[in-house]
């Protein structure tokens, strides 16, 4: 049995940082978030001239963690708690943001220097309260730690969660699984998923049609799948390139504002607090 999809929400743009432009497909007027997913961005792809920048400078978090693919260019993470990582294509970036952090994700120096195309995808999860006070933490994954699963007709990169037997090597606080799906024309990938699990399908690149009534889906369309049922389907006559997410939903009160998400009004008054006076820590010279 497939689940069927529930709504496509197509991405909106914006600019995000230093000239970023972005496409968000979570949150959105008709999904303000499909828990555990807070926010769904497609950065790029942007060509930067020499000499240009187009990045996000420092800035605070609380309350979630981060899940940064990158799919081209080369870029450099810095934080307050010591962690710092460089990432190529086909790399990530996982950083757990808990009870403060700042951080900035800004392009290597040599892409700046020499030009170049960034685009990548980043994934905002939630955490439940009682992980929210937690230490923060970083990890980043390299192209070569990715495992790849190799598809008739496609390949399936698996970050997070399990796809066909593969772990992919993200960090699990809550089960979520996140791959990046790649078919060629006339291919087509299936996956049960969990009971009771959210899912959603990005498309970054390309056309296809999902579900048992195969309903189209197009490039920067966010298909979020029924709640019943069993897996998912994907399938293209001309070829395409998707983001898939599942999730364990947490179920509890959500508060959010800007980069904080917590559970109370109170905790958020309580987050800008915090970093005003400066407990998030600032990102080493």
């Amino acid at each position: 049995m497939l689940r069927d999809i529930a709504f496509v929400v197509p991405a909106h743009a914006a600019i995000e940082g230093e000239g970023m432009p972005i496409r968000r497909a979570i949150p959105a007027r008709s999904l303000p978030l499909l828990d555990p997913f807070l926010l769904l961005d497609h950065f790029g792809p942007v060509s930067l001239a020499p000499g240009l920048d187009a990045g996000i400078p420092d800035h605070p978090h609380r309350g979630f963690q981060t899940l940064t693919y990158l799919l081209q260019g080369a870029m450099e993470h810095k934080d307050s708690r010591g962690g710092h990582g460089r990432l190529a294509p086909g790399g990530a970036q996982w950083m757990n943001a808990a009870s403060g952090v700042v951080h900035s994700e800004m392009p290597m120096p040599e892409l700046k220097e020499a030009g170049g195309v960034i685009e990548g995808l980043q994934l905002w999860i939630n955490l439940p309260a009682e992980l929210k006070g937690m230490e923060p933490g970083y990890r980043d994954v390299q192209a070569e730690e990715v495992p790849t699963v190799a598809l008739s007709g496609g390949a399936l990169k698996v970050l997070a969660g399990t796809w066909n037997g593969v772990t992919g090597p993200v960090p699990q606080l809550r089960p979520f699984a996140y791959a990046y799906l790649e078919l060629e024309a006339g291919g087509s990938f299936e996956h049960a998923l969990p009971e009771g699990w959210n899912a959603a399908i990005y498309v970054r690149k390309g056309e296809g049609t999902t579900g048992p009534a195969d309903r189209a889906v197009k490039e920067a369309d966010l298909a979020v799948l029924k709640s019943e049922g069993g897996g998912l389907r994907l399938a293209t006559e001309t070829g395409l390139s998707a983001l898939l997410i599942a999730g364990q939903p947490i179920g509890e009160p959500i508060a959010r504002y800007g980069p904080f998400v917590m559970n109370t009004d109170a905790e958020i008054h309580q987050a800008f607090e915090d970093y005003r006076a400066g407990r998030m820590g600032v990102i080493p010279a």
